[in-house]
């Protein structure tokens, strides 16, 4: 948030509200506002290759590792309107913001409007250590599950208490595997285990 003596340093913006609500952020709002509230996951939803990661790494984390423990947050429709989805947020007792990068967009937002939001910041580029171009189109789809899961599977060992263990790894082309992308044994490493170039054919871990 900006305090008041940083208060040049901060933007103001003004967003128009609206009287409607969607229906379905709102009855998944309703069904996840849980006692004790589940730990809420936002992610900067950035449209470059980075923010594709720490998109799909915040799916994975509320809905296929720690489904029982979190909340997926809708960020717009957290920031532009004070309904479902900002009581989650307001209510949690932990909220977990899985960033593409440094400019750390989500948290950053929604201190706008909760100013008392203290969330627990990951950078994903840090976790998966590669310096990804802007355009999705220039990296394989299935890399892009490679470096969500690392940072999903390290988000959930570090920052969600008593979380279950991991479920099968969705892989990029569409099938569930135990521990390891299609393609390779069980004996070999796993998608968080892949030190991969995007753009090396070599590294696809769903090539057959």
């Amino acid at each position: 948030m900006c305090d008041m003596e940083k208060l040049m340093d901060c933007e103001t913006v003004r967003i128009a509200k609206v009287t409607g609500t969607c229906p379905a952020c709102e009855e998944y709002a309703k069904e996840n506002a849980t006692a004790p509230p589940k730990i809420a996951v936002m992610a900067c939803e950035g449209a470059c290759s980075r923010g594709e990661v720490a998109r799909r790494a915040a799916n994975m984390v509320a809905h296929r590792l720690a489904p029982g423990e979190t909340v997926r947050i809708c960020l717009g429709g957290a920031f532009t309107k004070d309904t479902g989805q900002r009581s989650l947020m307001r209510r949690a007792e932990k909220v977990i913001a899985i960033e593409g990068c440094f400019i750390n967009c989500s948290s950053r937002m929604m201190a706008g409007v909760l100013p008392e939001l203290k969330p627990e910041i990951v950078r994903a580029d840090l976790i998966y250590n590669l310096d990804l171009p802007f355009g999705i189109d220039e990296v394989p789809d299935e890399m892009f599950t490679v470096y969500a899961y690392r940072v999903a599977e390290q988000v959930v060992r570090e920052h969600v208490a008593g979380s279950p263990t991991p479920g099968p790894v969705p892989s990029g082309c569409g099938c569930s595997v135990p521990s390891s992308p299609c393609g390779q044994s069980r004996d070999s490493p796993g998608p968080s285990d892949v030190t991969a170039d995007p753009g090396s054919p070599s590294q696809n871990p769903c090539r057959r």
